[in-house]
């Protein structure tokens, strides 16, 4: 029989007369070769089919999936996008409310766990539990789900132990559809005698009331909007032709008595798209024959912030201002565009409600300013349509990131 002998050490301090003596006690331990050659070594099979009865329930998530309904038809369909922050309550048997938010793909997570002690998770079998989506103010509900009510069924084998009787099904909101802004005083005041008119996409004319600070607001469906804005005192008409997709409509140059300059003709998008080998880049001078400054463009995933998220229109790309401070978008020397306008939100739900403020400069001077408030939820359309400009600015209240997709611009035609 072969031996194996092994030598541990101790180490003891003792203070004796002042001094401090070390003594070293050596331990032997003794192993047998045979012992740990005969010992049995049991392998599992790692393909072995697997005896569900014995299976221990873990945890498993079931989600609502929240999307933005650009086309209001209450199906989730080609063109609509998942829609983070929104929240769901989940309405336990005991009344116990549990709130989560749908993340960056839509999915508001809950977890199954047959038995579980844990206060948020679904544990119970045969009985009753509530999702409650809550719709932010000013969305509906397309799916006609707002409560869905779900029964979870012992499942031995499952992975949470628990099944749902019938799944939740996906829920979709789109914003109410406004038309907004405002006209511009002339020395502190608005012309009395402005008037507006709409007319519909089905040709129905409607008068608008203008309040005393010359604020309009009136609701809107798809389709395309005719706006008639009138002064007889001033002898100034200005018409505007508006397309309303699937967000409301922010208004912000309407100037009475302004003479129109004429538009340049040939119209650029900014979709942020091109972005392909990174998920951020930095948007160089010469890119759509302008200047750009403190403008990224990113992979609208890349953060989970919501307002990222929600402000997509189409494709994946979407830009926004580098560590919330202020973009510069400049003409080269000589040159001027137009900026017609795009879609705006703010990045993080802390900060709902930020100003977007937006500034035009004609050689040097600031022919005009105006600002209006974001949402993290879903974008606003930027109605601008600022003419022969050299620079524009865009910029928030208390710097935080604004994100920004499909910025529409006209530029000279040699560009």
């Amino acid at each position: 029989m072969t031996k194996y002998f092994f030598q541990f050490y101790s180490f003891l301090n003792i203070k004796l007369g002042g001094k401090q003596i070390t003594k070293i006690f050596v331990k032997y331990l003794l192993f047998s070769s045979i012992s740990i050659i005969n010992t049995p070594f049991i392998k599992a099979d790692p393909y072995e089919v697997n005896n569900f009865s014995r299976i221990k329930p873990g945890k498993l998530n079931i989600s609502v999936y929240v999307f933005h309904d650009k086309n209001r038809n209450g199906v989730f369909d080609i063109g609509d996008f998942p829609m983070a922050a929104v929240e769901t309550d989940l309405i336990k048997p005991d009344g116990m409310v549990v709130s989560e938010k749908s993340n960056k793909d839509g999915y508001t997570n809950f977890k199954m766990a047959l038995g579980s002690s844990f206060y948020k998770d679904i544990d119970k079998d045969g009985e009753l539990y509530i999702f409650n989506t809550k719709n932010p103010p000013n969305w509906e509900i397309t799916t006609n789900n707002k409560k869905q009510k779900i029964v979870f069924l012992r499942k031995i084998g499952s992975p949470g132990g628990l099944v749902a009787a019938e799944a939740p099904n996906w829920v979709g909101l789109a914003p109410n559809l406004t038309i907004k802004g405002s006209i511009a005083k002339i020395k502190n005041k608005v012309p009395k005698d402005i008037s507006i008119e709409v007319v519909d996409p089905n040709g129905k004319k409607k008068k608008i009331k203008v309040g005393e600070n010359g604020n309009f607001l009136f609701p809107a469906n798809q389709g395309l909007w005719k706006l008639i804005f009138k002064s007889n005192s001033l002898k100034w008409e200005k018409t505007k032709t508006i397309k309303v997709n699937h967000a409301p409509i922010e208004i912000i140059n309407i100037i009475p008595g302004e003479k129109e300059l004429n538009p340049h003709k040939k119209t650029v998008v900014e979709n942020f798209d091109w972005i392909k080998y990174s998920s951020l880049e930095k948007i160089p001078n010469g890119h759509l024959g302008l200047n750009w400054d403190y403008l990224l463009a990113m992979h609208n995933k890349k953060i989970s912030g919501p307002g990222y998220i929600n402000v997509l229109h189409s494709g994946h790309g979407i830009g926004y201002n580098s560590s919330g401070h202020p973009v510069t978008i400049r003409a080269f020397k000589g040159k001027s565009f137009d900026f017609i306008g795009g879609y705006f939100t703010v990045g993080w739900d802390k900060a709902n409600g930020e100003e977007l403020k937006i500034e035009a400069f004609r050689k040097g001077k600031k022919i005009f300013e105006n600002s209006f408030q974001l949402s993290h939820l879903g974008p606003k359309w930027l109605e601008a349509d600022l003419r022969k400009i050299d620079k524009l600015i865009l910029s928030t209240k208390h710097y935080w990131q604004f994100a920004t997709e499909d910025l529409h611009f006209r530029t000279e035609e040699d560009l």
